[in-house]
């Protein structure tokens, strides 16, 4: 029968994994936007634009260059 102590040990491991997991997630976001915003500056966006749609939706940002990339 698993008590007190085993219960707040299995809370701590899946609170450090969700913690692990928010890391992830949040570097995958700033990394998409980086590279969105480089690509955007390639193709020659200004600077305005590509801080405004990067930072409103870096994934999205990036999803739309890799598309415009790929078209030509």
């Amino acid at each position: 029968m698993n008590g007190p102590k085993e219960a707040y040990m299995a809370k701590e491991k899946w609170v450090g994994t969700q913690s692990s997991m928010n890391r992830v997630i949040l570097f995958a976001t700033v990394a998409s936007g980086l590279i969105a915003a480089y690509l955007m500056y390639r193709r020659g966006e200004s600077l305005g634009s590509i801080a405004k749609q990067t930072i409103a939706n870096p994934v999205g940002s990036l999803i739309s260059e890799v598309k415009t990339r790929s078209n030509g």
